[in-house]
């Protein structure tokens, strides 16, 4: 059964998968394109290198197959295959704590999660760490059990690959080794755990304090970047969890979303507080596990703008077990409530993944039919591309083929330009200029790039309009004849 749910993860995880990359995919695949020395070299990505470095091989071993720069191959080792295994992990952990029932379920309603299904397609690191924690989590319980030497040192190879994996992964390491200490674990055999997972980690250490300078750098340089990669703290509290149960349906305030989730939290606290007696001991693996590793992230992002329901996708196969605990758990007891829960998480799981599959706006960002409609419409000799960036967009980049000539603003912040028309002047020579709205309400809110390109002579005409990347202004030298 594990088996054929596994396979309905892979068919679930299909469509979509070949789509065109985003800004930060498009960012990933060109730096993990570069020579195997430069992969260590990423101080503007606050992230560990693990993904770099495969994305590194995957690129090479694809290149034998034709496969180099397919969008669906480089997804495949990196996020697609780590999504499938925690699929399977999970099940083993579910049968390592509680039954097959619970396990096969927990399996299932991850399978099904569009928020997990849409991360599985994403090539950056949130299915990967999502992985190690799930199989660190499986060997913790066997180092509980068990004194075999096996669990302790695949408990420390997991441990460190998942924080090469994401800078999130220290608060559940951290949840983890509290659990232990909570279950009265040798204090001695902890001490070497930790001084082993930390000397495996040591020499990226001064790697991520360069990467944390050049984040503070662009925190300061970009006013309002801060908004973008973090919410209110309030709001993240208050998101977390709906996002787990909705994965990528819109979050509306309308009379469904409230029916549907009362079907679910309320059923979901109901069953907890039946719980704190009986199942403690599950209950507190659960806090210790999952509430805790989420707890301590919100409390560092008062200070350190960190939480986001992706970068922690690393709790959502907890949470799919905590599901499928309480409802195996209160089937009997609880029968109606049971279906009302069970209904409603698998009827949003299936509806807001065929939601991903058709609307737009909840896919990525389509910078390939962009590229693809502008390379038709205009001529590269007669164009020029501008950004308000200090280089051309990744995607761009990545799926221009036709070759335009580009302009950028050189800086990450345009009102910090001191002679913005002679940096563009030399596209004054071309027929139509072409500037992209993305990002622009961070980098230029002043719109003094629009201000520039009519001071050049050009005319607005028309803009192309996609979803997620927003309109690419159209301006050209002469009024378009009727």
């Amino acid at each position: 059964m594990i088996y054929l749910i596994i396979l309905l993860g892979l068919i679930l995880r299909l469509p979509l998968l070949g789509g065109s990359f985003w800004l930060d995919e498009a960012a990933q695949f060109l730096e993990s394109a570069r020579p195997l020395a430069q992969q260590f070299d990423i101080r503007e990505d606050f992230q560990p290198p693990l993904m770099h470095l495969i994305t590194f091989f995957g690129i090479r071993l694809g290149n034998w197959f034709g496969l180099g720069e397919s969008e669906w191959w480089l997804r495949f080792l990196p996020s697609l295959l780590p999504g499938l295994l925690t699929i399977w992990a999970t099940y083993r952990l579910g049968l390592k704590l509680f039954s097959k029932k619970i396990a096969l379920l927990a399996s299932f309603l991850l399978a099904t999660s569009s928020f997990h299904i849409f991360y599985s397609q994403e090539l950056r690191p949130y299915s990967l760490p999502a992985l190690w924690a799930i199989l660190a989590t499986w060997q913790l319980l066997e180092l509980l059990e068990s004194k075999k030497i096996k669990a302790k040192i695949f408990f420390i190879i997991f441990s460190i690959l998942g924080l090469y994996s994401s800078y999130l992964y220290p608060f559940l390491l951290i949840a983890q080794f509290i659990y232990l200490w909570q279950k009265k674990f040798n204090r001695q055999k902890m001490l070497l755990l930790a001084t082993s997972i930390g000397l495996g980690f040591l020499p990226w250490i001064p790697k991520f304090f360069e990467q944390l300078q050049t984040g503070q750098a662009l925190r300061k340089s970009m006013p309002g970047w801060e908004q973008v990669v973090s919410l209110p703290q309030i709001k993240t509290a208050v998101l977390l969890p709906l996002k787990f149960v909705f994965g990528l349906s819109d979050l509306e305030l309308n009379l469904g979303y409230v029916f549907l989730s009362l079907a679910v939290f309320v059923p979901l606290a109901y069953f907890i507080f039946l719980a704190r007696q009986k199942e403690r001991p599950a209950l507190l693996f659960f806090f210790y596990l999952l509430a805790l590793p989420l707890l301590l992230s919100w409390l560092v992002s008062f200070f350190v703008p960190v939480l986001q329901a992706k970068r922690v996708l690393f709790a959502l196969p907890l949470f799919c077990l905590l599901e499928a605990f309480l409802l195996v758990s209160y089937q009997k007891s609880k029968p109606h409530l049971s279906k009302i829960f069970f209904t409603a998480v698998v009827t949003i799981n299936l509806f807001s993944t065929y939601a991903y599959w058709t609307k737009p706006q909840l896919q990525r960002e389509d910078w390939r039919g962009l590229s693809q409609e502008i390379s038709q419409k205009f001529n590269q000799d007669n164009t020029a591309v501008l950004f308000a960036f200090d280089q051309p967009f990744a995607p761009w980049r990545v799926y221009d083929q036709t070759g335009f000539k580009t302009f950028s603003t050189g800086v990450f912040y345009a009102n910090d330009l001191e002679n913005p028309h002679e940096i563009f002047k030399e596209a004054s020579q071309y027929q139509y200029i072409l500037v992209f709205d993305y990002l622009r309400d961070l980098t230029d809110p002043d719109n003094l790039l629009l201000k520039v390109v009519q001071d050049l002579g050009f005319t607005p005409v028309s803009v192309l309009d996609y979803p997620n990347i927003g309109f690419v202004r159209i301006y050209s030298r002469s009024p378009i004849k009727s």
